[in-house]
């Protein structure tokens, strides 16, 4: 049954949530537009089965639930009362900023849409086109920047089960994941299956897929220790970790380094993402390495002592090789090699890169002549044995034709 609440909102609404009355609400701090909620939404004092936010361009706003509907399932009329008196929960109406603040001090510029955790906080995407950024504002109506972003928007904020909070985004006009580890409760519990509601014939389980599965539940509070990669974190099992990787098995070894007390390791000069692939790897045994980070993963491997997973990386790289791409895949897999002084598992990998290139050198020069320059520049040696390949290939052709 649908029933129309007696309220005019002071602006187009863009965005509402439900806040669990569980949390502690504080009459927020302020004056002006600071209203309390009228008889016909719950009273001011305690929040009963909870408040219904909602927000215009400018600010929040709360309504104390349940509201009283009259007979028949409609809400009360304006003509039997007062219309409800919804209470500003922070920013104020018709003045945009990003002023962090509490009550009507603070401002927001634009933001759409908005999701809630168990206790009671507001988290949004405000600055759309302006400098976009993650904002949280407090039960008391304290609004906090926890997050700014060089992308272009923001948008459609979700609590994940694990506690990340998730949001799309756009960046050069192509659309973007951003996860936030922020240890967030959602509102709503995760569901759970009981026994009686398992299938009968439940799917076998395997060690890579339990692994898999602790892995995507974390934080769940068996984590003993959190690696920090730019600006995520990463809860991980250091017994996992030492058994599956040497490179931190000898860091978390004993009392050998001081990294074995620690709760937190750094992990610097590594992208998080090739960093969540290997996470991936280490526990199952597995990942599906998508091309734009095969580089990455494949140094990242290598440094860690991973040859296998380097290996699978670089066979990515040596799979979608183009023309447009050849010269820039060539230098840089050259130019890991040549850092480990011909070793690190990168010497096949240029082979396979040199083989690609000579035999398809023509669409090259018709797709990418000019990246041929930069290769003479920055390997001048390396393009002496592909111009020394390519001249061998192309007589051994004439001699064939001639006979």
């Amino acid at each position: 049954m649908v029933s129309t609440l007696p309220y005019e909102a002071p602006g187009h609404l863009a965005g509402m949530v439900f806040l669990p009355p569980a949390a502690q609400h504080e009459r927020p701090g302020g004056g002006r537009g600071d209203q309390q909620a009228s008889s016909n939404a719950g009273g001011s004092g305690s929040c009963g089965a909870g408040w219904l936010v909602f927000g215009t361009d400018a600010a929040l706003y709360r309504l104390q639930l349940p509201v009283s509907v009259a007979a028949g399932g409609a809400a009360a009329p304006a003509a039997r009362g007062a219309l409800l008196q919804a209470q500003l929960l922070a920013g104020c109406e018709g003045i945009q900023g990003l002023t962090d603040g509490q009550g009507d001090r603070a401002r927001f510029s634009f933001f759409w849409v908005m999701t809630s955790d168990a206790a009671g906080n507001v988290y949004l995407a405000d600055g759309f086109g302006d400098g976009p950024c993650v904002r949280r504002v407090s039960p008391s109506g304290v609004v906090t920047t926890l997050v700014t972003t060089q992308l272009d928007n923001l948008w459609s904020p979700v609590i994940l089960p694990n506690g990340y909070l998730a949001l799309g985004g756009s960046s050069d006009e192509k659309g973007r994941l951003l996860l936030i580890d922020l240890g967030l409760t959602p509102v709503l519990p995760q569901w759970r299956p009981a026994a009686d509601d398992a299938p009968a014939s439940a799917a076998r389980r395997s060690l890579p897929a339990d692994l898999g599965a602790l892995l995507d539940a974390q934080p769940d509070g068996t984590a003993d220790l959190t690696i920090r990669v730019g600006e995520r974190r990463f809860h991980v099992h250091r017994a996992i970790l030492s058994a599956r990787c040497d490179y931190f098995k000898q860091r978390l070894a004993g009392d050998a380094f001081e990294d074995a007390r620690a709760a937190e390791l750094e992990l610097p000069d590594a992208d998080p993402d090739a960093f969540a692939l290997l996470l991936r790897w280490l526990y199952t045994g597995a990942a599906d390495v998508p091309s734009e980070q095969a580089r990455g993963v494949a140094e990242l491997a290598d440094r860690l002592l991973l040859p296998e997973l380097c290996a699978v990386a670089q066979g990515v790289v040596a799979a979608t090789v183009i023309a447009g791409t050849a010269v820039d895949c060539l230098l840089w897999a050259w130019g890991c090699s040549e850092s480990r002084d011909g070793g690190g598992g990168f010497c096949e990998l240029v082979a396979q890169l040199k083989e690609w290139y000579v035999s398809h050198h023509d669409e090259v020069a018709a797709e990418a002549g000019a990246s041929r320059a930069l290769l003479a520049a920055r390997a001048p040696l390396l393009m002496v044995e592909l111009t020394d390949a390519i001249l061998k290939q192309d007589g051994r052709s004439r001699k064939r034709m001639r006979a």
